[in-house]
């Protein structure tokens, strides 16, 4: 009994290293099932990086104009404080009063904006995965597989169906040709 139980447990072992030994293509290609981490292609990748610096280089743009609007509204403070000396208690409160209104109108604007750009960040990932959906039909194809499965939604899967790293690859291969042969802007 003792030599079967040692005779299976060779056999699963020595499976188990043929089973890793061989190459990721031919095990991907072999399941029919890939899988991918759609956040991690994201993140890695030089096309998600690419839309993450251009977002960021337009959201400093509102940072700036923040920093104006506040730097000025400080300033019409102060001359309200200083004029509050030579105006009468009426006109002081007819002159606050509409500084107040002046500043809640800015205030909601700014904060609509504010509302409009964490969309627009929110969207970039959308964006994202829309510019990539044409790797997953020539992965498919490639691979002969039947289907691909987020990651997040798997329980449990061999690492070897995991294509993130190679459509990460092909995503960056394509972004940097069509970047350099363009310039065209990630963003669109």
């Amino acid at each position: 009994k003792m030599g079967r139980i040692l005779g299976s447990d060779t056999i699963l072992l020595f499976l188990s290293c043929i089973w890793l030994a061989l190459p990721l293509p031919v095990l991907a290609q072999a399941s029919g099932i890939l899988v991918v981490d759609l956040d991690r292609a994201y993140e890695i990748s030089k096309f998600g990086l690419s839309m993450r610096d251009a977002f960021n280089i337009d959201n400093q743009l509102v940072t700036d104009e923040n920093v104006t609007i506040l730097n000025a509204l400080k300033e019409e403070e102060l001359q309200l404080t200083e004029d509050r000396t030579t105006l009468s208690p009426e006109d002081f409160a007819i002159a606050a009063a509409n500084f107040d209104t002046k500043v809640q109108e800015i205030r909601r604007l700014r904060l609509q904006k504010i509302r409009q750009v964490d969309e627009r960040f929110k969207r970039l990932k959308l964006v994202f995965f829309q510019r990539i959906d044409p790797f997953f039909d020539v992965m498919m194809r490639e691979f002969n597989a039947t289907a691909i499965l987020a990651k997040g939604s798997v329980v449990r899967s061999i690492e070897a169906i995991d294509i993130t790293d190679l459509l990460v690859e092909r995503v960056d291969q394509a972004f940097l040709a069509s970047s350099e042969n363009t310039g065209s802007d990630p963003k669109n």
